[in-house]
Formats: structure tokens, sequence, C-alpha cells
């Protein structure tokens, strides 16, 4: 198993759902860099497009009781932050495919026992997106869990409109990075998804998780492989979770709304039933996301949005199978 393999970034989100296999020291410095994010985007007196989409590569400062009170030892986190710049990230979307490495650099101060990292400019989009999807609270709850328990976490936390989460085990088993170590899907099922499901449910018993969730199905055909069956996870929310995801749609909605009304100021009754459609189909927040690339676009060439009112019809029609009345 090659654990530098790269990962595969089709989409700013699939970044959760991607292969790799983080160390836990890795995992803090990476919920670190995420919150330091999450920190630049709740001020007002930064220039977001400057800072975290400009050209310049993103430094970040610390010391080390700001990963973890209770750390001391230096070398475990040089050689995290060893790793993680080893780390390949392949990004492959319809405009560009892009390798970069995780972290530039990483230096240590003696004297002022301070730390600094950079991140390259080519990733921050992507981790901006990242930072916008999980809260500081589920950012807490990953790091009380065990390394493959944070993935499903991660996972799972992804999936707020459906509540279901389906993935074929052999597939699962892949990006956890465990296919040379569970050659049968009992023991698989056992140490890895069931350890996940109790640590997950009790820290949603204890007030310290918004998600948990069990297995719902993972039966197979008969005469198939052991690991060729598909799994359907059921996942389940806090009311604290549920406002949130509700706020989160609304707000989507919103945007998707405002978005479409400049691409189709003359035909609102094709934008209404567009966003009628998606959000009867529970897909919203993908075309939102496809909006957004759509306005960075415009922006970036300096084109009205009306003159993306084919594109918008045809990713309409091609990939989410709207047909207009």
């Amino acid at each position: 198993m090659n654990e530098n393999k790269s990962l595969i970034l089709n989409q700013p989100n699939v970044i959760t759902q991607a292969r790799y296999i983080f160390s836990d020291s890795e995992m803090k410095v990476l919920l670190f860099i995420i919150k330091s994010i999450q920190g630049l985007l709740n001020r007002e007196d930064f220039e977001q497009n400057k800072v975290l989409y400009g050209e310049a590569d993103y430094k970040i400062f610390f010391q080390l009781s700001e990963i973890d009170e209770n750390e001391t030892n230096l070398t475990r986190f040089k050689k995290a932050i060893k790793d993680l710049r080893k780390r390949d990230f392949e990004i492959n979307d319809a405009k560009r495919w892009l390798n970069v490495g995780f972290v530039n650099y990483g230096e240590y101060n003696y004297d002022l026992k301070k730390w600094e990292i950079q991140v390259s400019h080519k990733l921050m989009p992507f981790m901006v997106s990242m930072a916008k999807g999980y809260t500081r609270y589920q950012l807490n709850t990953i790091l009380r869990l065990n390394t493959n328990s944070q993935r499903l976490f991660m996972m799972f936390s992804q999936f707020n409109e459906t509540g279901i989460f389906r993935i074929k085990a052999d597939e699962l088993r892949f990006k956890l990075g465990l296919e040379d170590k569970y050659e049968e899907y009992c023991g698989f099922k056992r140490r890895i998804i069931n350890t996940a499901e109790k640590e997950i449910k009790e820290l949603f018993e204890e007030g310290q998780s918004d998600i948990w969730f069990k297995l719902d199905s993972d039966s197979k055909k008969r005469g198939t492989e052991d690991f060729e069956r598909m799994l359907t996870f059921k996942i389940f929310y806090s009311q604290r979770k549920i406002i949130q995801a509700d706020q989160a749609k609304a707000d989507t909605l919103r945007y998707c709304t405002q978005i479409m009304q400049s691409v189709f100021p003359e035909n609102q009754s094709y934008a209404n039933s567009l966003l009628g459609y998606l959000v009867e189909k529970k897909q919203l927040k993908s075309f939102s996301n496809r909006l957004e690339r759509i306005e960075d676009q415009a922006q970036s060439e300096a084109k009205p949005l009306i003159s993306f009112a084919p594109l918008i019809r045809h990713l309409a029609k091609m990939d989410y199978s709207f047909i207009s009345k």
C-alpha cells in the first residue's frame, strides 16, 4: 500500500471522500490549518480574494500548544509536517489538471519556539471549501475519534440533504487504505465500521457530536466476492444540526435564486422550475457548487452572468436530467 498515493479531487468538497491515510499528528495540523482559515473567514477586516485566493502562498505561524496543549514532542510534529509536505494532491475538474503538495515547507524557530508552515495558493480554494464545510464543533469532534472513525465521520458529515450514505465495501476499504489489512468483510465490519459506529454514537449521547450513524444494510449477491457488496448507512442528526442544515439549505436556495435571476432575467419561470426540480431531487447543493464556479469564471473573464445561460441550460439537461416544459 502506497501512503503517498495522490489524492484525486474532482470537486472541492471531494477532499473528504478521497483516499488518504493521515497520522494523528498530521490530522491535528490539518485541522489547525482549517481552523485558521475559518478564523479569517469570520473576520470583516481582510480581503478574502487577496488573502485566500490570491497569488501569494498562505503562511501560518503557531506554537505547538495552539495545536495540542498537551503535546511536547517536537520530533513527532516535525515528522507530521514532513509527511504532509511529501503528499501529492491531484486536482482534476472541468477546468484543469493540477498536482500540488499539501504543505510547501515547514520551519521551527528554536529561540521563539514558533512554527511556520506554508500552503500553496493553488490548493487554497479547496482548503477554503473544506473550511466552510465543517463547523469548529465538528472539527473538535474529529479530534476525539480514532483515525478510521475520523474518516467516516468526515464522510458522513457531508450528506446533510439525504441522511443516507451509500458506498461499495471494497471502495470504502480502499479509501481508508485498508485493502492490504482486511481480506474478509466480517473483520472489516467488526473492527472498522462497528467501532466507528460505537465511538461516534457515544460522543453523540454525550453531546460532543452532532451526528451518529448506523449500518442499515450490507447484503451481497450469492456467488460474488466478500467485498462486492453495497453498504447503506443511515445518518442521524441532533436538533442543533437539523437547524443548521435547514439554515444552510435556505442560504443555498437564496444564493441560487439570486444567481438565476441574473442569468435568466427575462425567463424567471424557467429558473423557478429548475430550482424547484432540484430541491425535489435533493440536488440543489450540487447545482449551487456549479453556479459558484460559473460565477467565479464570469468574474475572472469579466463577462455578464447572462452570457452563461446556454451553459446552465445544458448542465441542467445533461447533468441533472431537467427537461423544461
